[in-house]
Order: C-alpha cells, then structure tokens, then sequence
C-alpha cells in the first residue's frame, strides 16, 4: 500500500511538474513573441521617420492652411498719384528735349506698351491715316529722327484738360521744326493729342494722335 501511493504521489508530482514546466514554456513563448514584436514595431519606426513624424506630429485640422497665409496686407503699397498741370508741364518739356536730342527711347519711356498710336497725314484735299503700335511707332520715330534739321522743335498752343479725379488728362498743341535737305529748308508743322493715365504709379500717354498738315515754305 505505502509504496503504491508512493507511486502514485511520484507519478502525480511528475504530472504536475511536467504541466508547470510546460505552462512556463508556453508564458515564456508569449512573452518572447510579444517583446519580438514590441523590438519590430519600435525599429520599424525608428527606421522610418516618416512614419513616425506621423504618428508623432500634432494633428491639424484640414480646413485652416498650416503653410501658406494669405494677407492683403503683404502687397506692395501703391501711391495714390494724382495729376497736376504742374506735373504735365514737367512732362511735355520731358518730352521735348527728348525730341531736340533725337532720343527714341527717351519719347518711348513715357509711352505705354498698350497705347493707341494714330498717325493722320494730309496731302491737300486727300487724308491718310495709319494705326501704329509701339514697336511700329519706334521705327518712325527714329526714320524722322535721321532726317536732318536745325533741332529747333517748338511746341505751342498748349492746352490741358484735366479730369475730375485728376488721375487721367487730354493734352493738345502744335508744334513746328525746321527741316534741311541740301540747300533748302523747310519747316514742318504738326497737331498732336496725347492722352495721359496713371499707370503703376507714375503718369504714361496711353493715346497719341498726330496730325500732319503738309509743308510750308
């Protein structure tokens, strides 16, 4: 009896030991298995910085912009120019030395990009007229330029019409120049219309119409 209970107690405690070794197998497993996958998960991120930026980085709502801000604030300030007659006077007498010197660039500076050029030339009873861009106006200009002359270019008649917000004018008057071929002088006469705007900040004809009578002796 003693030693089939010894037996029996031998063979329980086996038993036993063997499911608590076994149960350790199995925590040790777990535990093994879940710090495996712990160190994966915390290479994984540490490898990719984006994902971990993601993960990491505060959340911002989708509906404000997080880079760029818009502020009418930043735009350059603009000047509010206005015209005077003061200031057109300037201008003229800008644009006549320009002419005396033959300057093409120095009449162009004034003239915008956009503007309307109208040429009108009158052979007695018959009128010819001739729309011109800028470019186009530049080439006549310095085709005139080369003709020689005495460099007398007078302007008169002078007459200025400002507008009510000041920042547009009409300006018309005559002018004559003394022209030299060979042995002969001449003079040559001309009208002109010049319409003045306010562009980026500074004053530019924006219409220029010129009329060519014909010569006289």
């Amino acid at each position: 009896m003693i030693a089939t209970k010894r037996g029996s107690n031998e063979r329980t405690g086996k038993g036993s030991a063997q499911r608590f070794s076994m149960a350790k197998a199995i925590v040790a497993t777990l535990v093994l298995g879940t710090t495996v996958l712990i160190g994966c998960a915390g290479y994984a991120i540490f490898k990719n910085q984006s994902l971990a930026t993601k993960f990491l980085a505060p959340h911002l709502p989708t509906s404000q912009p997080s880079v760029v801000l818009t502020d009418s604030r930043s735009k350059p300030f603009q000047p509010d120019v206005r015209l005077t007659r003061e200031g057109i006077d300037l201008l003229l007498d800008a644009l006549d030395e320009a002419v005396r010197r033959k300057d093409v660039d120095g009449v162009l500076r004034h003239i915008t990009h956009d503007a309307t050029i109208t040429i009108h030339l009158k052979q007695g009873p018959q009128q010819q007229m001739a729309m011109l861009t800028r470019e186009d106006y530049r080439k006549t200009l310095a085709m005139s330029f080369a003709f020689p002359s005495a460099n007398d270019f007078t302007r008169t008649n002078t007459s200025v019409s400002l507008a009510s917000d000041e920042r547009s004018a009409k300006v018309s008057f005559k002018s004559t120049e003394t022209l030299r071929q060979a042995n002969r002088e001449f003079k040559t006469e001309a009208e002109e219309t010049l319409v003045f705007n306010i562009r980026d900040g500074r004053p530019m004809i924006t219409s220029l119409e010129q009329t060519f009578p014909g010569d006289s002796t």
